[in-house]
């Protein structure tokens, strides 16, 4: 796991989030593959953010899921970067032998995020920026993962996000952008912890990479007029998460009396 840690560190300096307003979630893509698992996930994003998000399955192919994720304040002086939302979503999953799991969900989400930089230039003085957004989220997301052997996994995912903001200002300064819609691949490799088949491992580590970006959006496009501010809010940005997972009824399981001696 340390050369996984160390890798994960080193293509995350490749992946620091540009200072944008709008905060990608990791894709979900749970390990669930019956009814009653559930898991509780935290990571954290290597800039004083973290997830917390929990996955559970009430009947077989059925998830249901709530997700929350808060940023402090990550910046010093007048660059800064905060923020805080929310989700919910429901899907499906489906074994497919011993290896493979696939699913996909959908959801709805919240969230309020704020960020203020200045930017220098070399011909012209220096502009100050201070975004402040509240925004609704919708998204479907699918997913596939491989179970290479008992202990690794690794796998893909894939969301699509529709960002509707209710509020976008700049310096309390309204930003003409009402929605943009972000496409969000994400890649993962996970290590389960403990002895014995994969599902009665109570532990899972988890790290992964991912990218946001516009649909339509092309940075390098000079020709097509953008009003201001919105330039920054529709770049593409990229995170990576290290993460574990508990899966509560892994340990439920092995708290149950055996039958031995009766």
């Amino acid at each position: 796991m340390k050369t996984v840690f160390t890798l994960a560190l080193a293509i995350g300096s490749l992946l620091l989030p540009s200072c944008v307003v709008y905060m990608p979630m990791q894709c979900a893509a749970p390990q669930i593959t019956d009814k009653k698992q559930g898991e509780i996930t935290a990571s954290t994003y290597f800039n004083s953010r973290f997830d917390l998000a929990a996955n559970y399955s009430p009947v077989r192919h059925l998830l249901v899921r709530a997700a929350y994720s808060n940023l402090r304040d990550s910046g010093r002086d007048s660059t800064y970067y905060r923020g805080h939302q929310y989700e919910f979503g429901a899907g499906t999953y489906w074994p497919l032998g011993n290896r493979w799991l696939v699913g996909g969900l959908g959801g709805f989400g919240q969230a309020h995020s704020m960020a203020g930089f200045r930017r220098t230039n070399i011909l012209f003085p220096s502009s100050r920026y201070d975004y402040d957004a509240r925004y609704n989220k919708v998204f479907g997301e699918l997913y596939g993962t491989f179970q290479a052997s008992e202990a690794v996994s690794f796998g893909a995912a894939y969301r699509v996000t529709q960002v509707n903001f209710t509020t976008l200002t700049d310096r309390t300064t309204p930003v003409d952008l009402n929605q943009m819609t972000r496409s969000e691949p994400m890649v993962y490799f996970r290590v389960r912890l403990g002895d014995g088949p994969t599902e009665s491992r109570p532990v899972q580590l988890q790290a992964s990479w991912g990218t946001s970006a516009t649909f339509g959006y092309d940075v390098a496009d000079r020709n097509t007029y953008y009003p201001a501010g919105v330039r920054d809010l529709k770049q593409s940005r990229g995170y990576t998460t290290i993460g574990i997972t508990l899966f509560p009824h892994c340990l439920f399981r092995k708290a149950q009396p055996t039958g031995e001696g009766r």
